[in-house]
């Protein structure tokens, strides 16, 4: 407030006042300091929530995998073949929504079609495992889907995660 308006207004400044024009710069230091532990709090934060949302979205493509090969399975009383890591099956295309892509980002899908001719360790009688995995590209990316996933993963090494659709 200038000299002349606190006198309009009937209010008298002190020489400390009106010398007075803005912040010191121990103000603008612990505004700073205070701005700088708000933001190391937070960023760690979202980090973690943009790998746990992006492990959603992962889990969401593997159940889409997962009723288009029961799909399939119902109408046809047969499982698709097997296909290479990030390639969609040809079998499935048309029960996946157009457009479906195993190829996501920072992460591929894979429908997994094993044969097992002396069965499962302590299941002789399994002689086929339909799955799906996912391979991250990244740990942290990795870590999350583990995470959300949780009791759902029945094989997972390194950042590959399978999850068994059926066993026949």
């Amino acid at each position: 407030m200038t000299r002349r308006h606190a006198q309009a207004v009937g209010l008298r400044l002190t020489a400390r006042d009106a010398r007075r024009g803005g912040f010191t710069l121990v103000e603008l230091l612990v505004v700073a300091s205070i701005v700088g532990i708000l933001a190391g709090l937070a960023i760690p934060n979202l980090r973690t929530m943009i790998y746990r949302a992006r492990a959603t979205e992962v889990a969401g493509d593997m159940e889409v995998v997962r009723v288009a090969a029961l799909t399939y399975n119902a109408e046809n009383h047969s499982w698709p073949a097997e296909a290479p890591l990030g390639t969609v099956p040809a079998e499935l295309v048309p029960y996946l929504p157009e457009g479906f892509d195993f190829q996501g980002n920072g992460y591929q899908l894979d429908y997994e079609n094993w044969s097992l001719p002396s069965g499962l360790p302590g299941d002789p009688t399994t002689r086929t495992l339909i799955g799906v995995s996912v391979t991250a590209d990244e740990d942290d990316l990795s870590n999350a889907i583990a995470e959300f996933l949780g009791g759902a993963i029945i094989f997972s090494v390194g950042n590959t995660h399978t999850i068994v659709i059926d066993r026949s």
